[in-house]
């Protein structure tokens, strides 16, 4: 967790409504310190506070910055009005794009694919009308990422497997490893109309993504259009594991063109600074990744990590595997509440 910069970025400091809600969010974090530094536990009002902080300096839009300014300075300098919103975006914007923690990778190996001599038929077949799905959306977006990790370039081995002519176009000691479909939003935030809870947290979520500028998130990404290809990339099973953890993003240079950006210095060194650039023979069949949907992950990102977001989840699902059972005293109170908000959300 990072302490706010006492300043914001001087593209923003002309703007009256921007500094006067960041100096409140300022304010708040100094109160919430002082109180720390006495013996309180308010982690959770930390994180909330530099949520809104942070959103103000990396909001993907000047819309989605003025929506958070606005939620700040509705509140009237209210704390707990403020925390309020910032915990509305931690629980229904930052976790839609963190998938699950503990979920089995499906490498897209499988024993009874067919195999194909030439490309061009592996093509045909994964280009079929069948109605989209996560299958049918692996397969695709494989086609157009040319059967490699989007980030390492890594060949995906079932692939190689399938077809010979590919297989020889890699050369004899390819780079290749197991790869899987990595959902920019997470696929856990698809609306279930079975599921009443589910259905109001994606929703809310979506609301949220609207308010800032993506108006039409909602019927693009509803049911199984969460597996539309402007939502989905072939990533490597280890590298598909960092991304949904919100550990590294994507920043656009240039058309189709991004660079991956990370904090953490392991991750820095596996892939940092690598650059992507998406192309597609069949733009109508096979889109690209979408730019807008990258922006806001990458924003979302950013502020997970400098808030503390990030790792306070990855503490609470840890702390919820180590304790069997919860303590009566309700120390363990904490670990409770997210997981029953987990279970809402997944």
């Amino acid at each position: 967790m990072t302490q706010l910069s006492s300043t914001l970025p001087p593209r923003l400091q002309n703007n009256s409504s921007y500094t006067s809600a960041y100096n409140q969010i300022l304010g708040l974090e100094n109160s919430l310190q002082t109180r720390i530094n006495a013996g309180e536990t308010l982690r959770s009002d930390m994180i909330a506070c530099r949520i809104l902080g942070n959103l103000i300096h990396f909001a993907p839009t000047d819309e989605a910055r003025s929506v958070v300014v606005r939620d700040i300075l509705s509140a009237g300098g209210d704390s707990e009005k403020m925390l309020d919103s910032g915990k509305r975006y931690f629980e229904h914007l930052l976790r839609i794009f963190k998938s699950k923690k503990g979920q089995i990778p499906t490498p897209s190996n499988h024993a009874s694919r067919p195999s194909f001599n030439r490309k061009v038929d592996m093509m045909a077949d994964l280009l079929d009308d069948a109605p989209l799905s996560h299958s049918t959306a692996k397969k695709r977006a494989l086609v157009r990422d040319g059967y490699r990790c989007v980030i390492t370039g890594d060949y995906d081995d079932a692939s190689l497997d399938m077809c010979p002519q590919l297989a020889e176009e890699a050369g004899p000691e390819p780079s290749w490893g197991f790869t899987e479909l990595c959902h920019i939003f997470s696929a856990s935030t698809s609306v279930n109309p079975e599921n009443g809870d589910k259905r109001t947290y994606a929703a809310t979520a979506y609301t949220i993504a609207e308010s800032f500028g993506y108006t039409t998130i909602q019927q693009d990404l509803n049911g199984e259009k969460i597996h539309r290809l402007e939502n989905v990339m072939t990533m490597r099973v280890d590298i598909h594991r960092l991304f949904d953890g919100l550990l590294f993003w994507l920043v656009q240079t240039g058309e189709d063109t991004y660079k991956v950006e990370t904090f953490k210095p392991r991750v820095d060194r596996l892939c940092g600074g690598r650059e992507v650039k998406f192309t597609t023979e069949n733009p109508e069949k096979l889109p690209v990744p979408s730019a807008q949907y990258l922006a806001l992950h990458a924003a979302c990102a950013k502020v997970a990590h400098l808030s503390g977001a990030a790792e306070y989840i990855e503490t609470i699902l840890r702390d919820a595997e180590e304790i069997p059972v919860l303590a009566a005293d309700g120390s363990s109170g904490e670990v409770l509440t997210h997981l029953l908000r987990d279970v809402v959300a997944y």
